[in-house]
């Protein structure tokens, strides 16, 4: 490894350089832009037709939306605990799970998942991209940010894991005025700041929609050195900040690609292998229309010698003919009908593409289940084609708290927080107390972070499990089984729960009814 000075603005834009080569070797902007405009709807872009019908089944919307929703449906669980049940880090894991859970909902990173989710299976990819700010709230917050996922270069594009790699380009596309001004707060020489100038870019995604935009390349790299972190941001010929170590431990990058491809770190996007059924139901839906705006209407064929001049649909207009009148001039040819394969085909295309997508009936809730554990059985169902990607967004999960855990440690120092205490008579009390984040020892420290879908689980387990006490006669009256019953599977639970209270009461409700 280099030591930091001899980490140049041209090494590293030779770095990117090599990277969007491999971008360029695997088609990832191509890729990226079109499944983009085809999840958007733009599926007829760039093509001259102007007397051409251009309508738009969009397969993909729904998809994409119906994949996405079964991933992020179910609420994320996080939970710390010590190997070997030390209990001094069983304490700082709770004061640690405080705090992650905070910085979760300070940094909306449940909402901001969402969208990740979206852009990975869009482009393949999805990434979290984390830091401190000091300048936020009293003492500095975490910040968090979706990043692109071409917009991510690896030392090593063949190795998939983010802690393995030599070094991590994360690609910013700025306007020249926000570069400068950046420069300008590091306190780079103006005459430097001179060399900041407008590029091309990679071609970029969305970018195509505004080129008069004047947008230069800003490169944050990170590498590890000296058991640390450094990082610096460059252009093509300076430093807007140089290399600086940090504190950190481990890259603060959490990649999660939609589908695992061999011998890459960039995933396959969900949309990309059926971009050409999407294209053959738009064509053929196209032509369906042409053929029934020009065929739906009767053909009229005349005998050019009888009729002087053209012929004329003018009402009460006289025609003059050549000839008897009464004899046969013209007669009127019904349409043909298009062939009904070509709707067929076109209906089937879209089913098997669906299916192929892992939407049937019972994802779609075309399924009328007849209790509890049929609702249960038919959403596991449905969910079951996802679970490599629910895995993958758990471990997403699991890298963000570890990188959490690394800010926390490095960057909190001394602060403020309610501790659980215990009174003489056993109860619970909480305490403001000091804690000094920084002596958290993150090489020492072994720490199991569990991360699952909790609370639907949880929803779930219960009321299967109420099911069965019910049934078998654990429990033995409507108002205890419906008491616990998450309220999110009955509605107006409280008003029925009132209704039977009262008949209860007044002994219309007998035991096990």
């Amino acid at each position: 490894m280099k030591k930091p000075n001899e980490v140049t603005p041209k090494r590293i834009w030779n770095e990117y350089l090599r990277g969007e080569d491999y971008h360029r070797q695997i088609g990832l902007h191509e890729t990226v832009r079109k499944n983009e405009d085809f999840y958007n709807g733009e599926q007829w872009k760039g093509l001259n037709a102007p007397d051409l019908e251009k309508p738009v089944i969009n397969i993909f919307k729904r998809a994409v939306t119906y994949l996405g929703s079964q991933i992020i449906s179910d609420d994320v669980g996080i939970s710390l605990e010590p190997f070997g049940g030390n209990e001094k880090i069983s304490e700082v894991c709770k004061i640690l799970g405080g705090e992650i859970n905070r910085a979760v909902e300070i940094t909306k990173a449940k909402t901001k998942n969402r969208e990740l989710i979206k852009d990975a299976a869009i482009s393949g990819d999805g990434a979290f991209y984390a830091w401190f700010d000091p300048e936020k709230g009293k003492n500095g917050e975490i910040e968090l940010e979706n990043i692109d996922g071409e917009k991510v270069i690896f030392a090593n594009p063949f190795e998939q894991d983010v802690q393995r790699q030599k070094s991590i380009i994360i690609i910013k596309r700025m306007m020249i005025e926000d570069a400068r001004e950046l420069a300008k707060a590091n306190r780079v020489p103006e005459e430097e700041i001179e060399k900041i100038v407008p590029d091309s870019g990679a071609g970029y995604s969305g970018e195509e929609n505004d080129p008069g935009r004047e947008l230069v390349t800003v490169l944050l790299r990170f590498w590890k050195e000296d058991g640390c972190v450094w990082f610096s941001e460059s252009t093509k010929d300076i430093f807007i900040r140089k290399p600086v170590k940090t504190g950190a431990k481990i890259y603060h990058l959490a990649w999660m690609p939609w589908e695992r491809r061999r011998g890459s770190y960039h995933g396959n996007a969900v949309m990309t292998p059926y971009i050409q059924n999407q294209i053959y139901v738009n064509k053929m839906w196209a032509l369906a229309m042409v053929y029934s705006s020009k065929m739906a209407w009767p053909q009229r064929f005349y005998d050019a010698t009888k009729i002087r001049g053209n012929l004329s649909n003018k009402v009460g207009q006289a025609i003059g003919v050549a000839g008897d009148p009464k004899a046969a001039i013209w007669f009127d040819s019904p349409a043909g009908n298009m062939s009904a394969q070509v709707l067929e085909l076109v209906d089937r295309t879209i089913q098997y593409t669906k299916e192929s997508l892992g939407i049937n009936d019972a994802a779609l809730g075309n399924v009328k289940p007849e209790n509890t554990s049929a609702i249960i059985a038919a959403s596991e169902q449905s969910a079951a084609p996802l679970i490599f990607q629910r895995l993958a967004n758990h471990q997403l999960w699991e890298d963000l708290v570890h990188i959490f855990i690394d800010i926390i440690r490095e960057m909190y120092g001394i602060r403020e927080i309610y501790s659980e205490g215990t009174l003489p008579d056993g109860g619970k009390v909480f305490e403001k107390k000091d804690f000094d984040f920084s002596k958290i020892d993150y090489d020492a420290f072994e720490i199991k972070v569990n991360i699952g879908s909790a609370s639907y689980w949880s929803q779930l387990m219960q009321v299967q499990t109420m099911d069965a006490f019910f049934k078998n006669g654990i429990i033995e009256d409507a108002v205890t089984y419906l008491e616990h019953i998450p309220g999110e599977y009955i509605s107006g639970k409280g008003e029925l729960l009132e209704k039977l209270r009262e008949r209860k009461n007044e002994g219309g409700i007998a035991d096990g009814a």
